[in-house]
């Protein structure tokens, strides 16, 4: 990863998880999630998808041990599909259910930590496809059956984090710019902030088509781009999410 993207993520990554937020996570059968809208961008733009997540988190303050027993004995019914696994130590208890379909890997995460007597607790949510794209098919499943399960999971409405990694095939000497254009067009994105070298993008930009946005100093932001050339001819590889990246590129 680059030390710029890695600098700008860190400090991203912090303020993904602020309580101030916009938007909900109600979905309709003719609406389009964000992650359709990013694949829809990328298409667009001649982009081939190889990856593609969605993730959201709630921490949890109020669980004492015993209710983060019975939380977890609930999900595990609740999600008896799933392969859980659990670890336990004096400090921390992990309980992981995993479920792998023809559409993605599913991982539920339930964290339960004691520090200084205090217990901390967290849930997670997640899906990851490596699907070229993501297909109809796909993208029902994500509204019938991870949106949903999320209203089960979760007592509040977190934030969706999507990402979508993918490459370039071109060979116009100024791809980086003639993609990163590209893909913000098609969204309607306003840069806020970039980092440009001659084979190295990083943007951070806001989209109103998008649903969530993080608060920062000067401006409310909800896309981060990266894209990297190898060099002269070759593949350009990119990772795009919304309303920031929380993964290493």
């Amino acid at each position: 990863m680059s030390r710029y993207l890695y600098i700008i993520l860190i400090f991203f990554v912090g303020l993904g998880f602020l309580p101030v937020i916009n938007g909900n996570n109600t979905i309709e059968a003719n609406h389009l999630l964000d992650i359709e809208k990013l694949d829809q961008a990328i298409v667009h733009s001649q982009g081939q998808v190889t990856e593609w997540s969605l993730y959201a988190r709630e921490n949890k303050k109020s669980f004492t041990n015993k209710g983060f027993a019975k939380y977890s004995t609930t999900m595990q019914e609740t999600f008896s599909e799933f392969e859980w696994e659990m670890k336990k130590s004096a400090e921390e208890v992990m309980v992981v259910g995993q479920r792998q379909t023809s559409h993605g890997e599913e991982t539920i995460k339930l964290q339960h930590t004691l520090t200084n007597k205090h217990s901390v607790s967290a849930v997670m949510y997640e899906m990851r496809g490596s699907q070229k794209a993501l297909g109809d098919q796909t993208k029902h499943y994500i509204k019938s059956e991870f949106i949903p399960n999320m209203e089960i999971i979760f007592t509040t409405k977190p934030m969706i984090f999507s990402c979508i990694k993918g490459e370039f095939n071109d060979k116009l000497e100024k791809v980086l710019s003639n993609q990163a254009v590209e893909l913000m067009s098609k969204l309607e994105a306003k840069e806020l902030e970039s980092l440009k070298e001659e084979n190295f993008y990083s943007i951070s930009a806001h989209s109103e088509q998008l649903s969530r946005t993080i608060p920062t100093k000067n401006h409310d932001m909800n896309i981060q781009l990266g894209l990297r050339k190898s060099g002269m001819g070759a593949k350009t590889t990119f990772v795009i999410g919304t309303p920031i990246l929380i993964i290493e590129y």
